[in-house]
């Protein structure tokens, strides 16, 4: 019976955790807009950026390989426990379990590297540059611009700031530059709809990043044995 209880749980707890780290995430993206200025003006700014993106994410790879203490490509909870005690991070047992089912985006039951990107970003956001630091104090300025302009490439989508992106906010921006011809609409669908994980009908910070990671062109190795499998 326990375990029965325990199976029903976990989309509640999931439920919550989501709403309760996407309110502090808006948040702190509401806090960043007003304080800052804004980094893109056009997708084809964001574009361009891609490359250092990659560059910035071929680094947080071993970061991620020394938190992956059985090296089997997954951080799970007790892990991710560890990790985020050397990051100097302070949350409650059940704040670590909710940003484990959080940034689970795939939920195969733990953190793939795609998602490890994600949550350190996240905790830049949150915690602010000494996360980085600690990650890492002789890459850490390399990390903060790679945060920085990532977050602020989701600060041009979201028009509304209110932390969630619309079908209508990618639109707009992908048609805002006069001199171009008009992105054909179901291009703008497909791009939205690769973002847009859970089928909400909004995309959120985390879905924008993992979304940027793959258009970034970084394999991880299953990526990679995957697409020589394929037919």
């Amino acid at each position: 019976m326990g375990i029965v209880a325990s199976i029903c749980m976990e989309p509640i707890k999931r439920r919550r955790a989501e709403k309760d780290l996407d309110e502090k995430v808006a948040a702190a993206l509401r806090e960043r807009a007003r304080s800052r200025q804004r980094t893109f003006r056009s997708v084809n700014s964001i574009t361009m950026r891609l490359p250092r993106f990659k560059d910035g994410l071929r680094d947080i790879k071993d970061v991620f390989d020394q938190y992956d203490e059985d090296s089997d490509g997954t951080i799970d909870n007790e892990e991710l426990r560890r990790c985020l005690g050397k990051l100097e991070v302070q949350m409650s047992d059940r704040e670590v379990d909710d940003v484990h089912r959080y940034c689970d985006i795939d939920s195969r039951n733990g953190i793939q590297f795609q998602e490890f990107v994600v949550l350190l970003c996240l905790m830049y956001l949150l915690f602010g540059p000494d996360v980085t630091r600690r990650v890492s104090e002789f890459e850490s300025a390399k990390l903060n611009y790679v945060f920085d302009e990532l977050i602020d490439a989701f600060l041009f989508f979201d028009k509304d700031g209110d932390g969630k992106m619309k079908r209508r906010d990618v639109t707009q921006r992908m048609n805002e530059t006069s001199h171009q011809e008009r992105t054909p609409s179901h291009i703008t669908a497909q791009l939205f709809k690769e973002m847009d994980i859970n089928r909400n009908g909004k995309v959120n910070l985390k879905e924008f990043l993992y979304s940027i990671i793959r258009w970034a062109g970084h394999e991880t190795e299953d990526d990679a044995s995957n697409e020589e499998g394929s037919p």
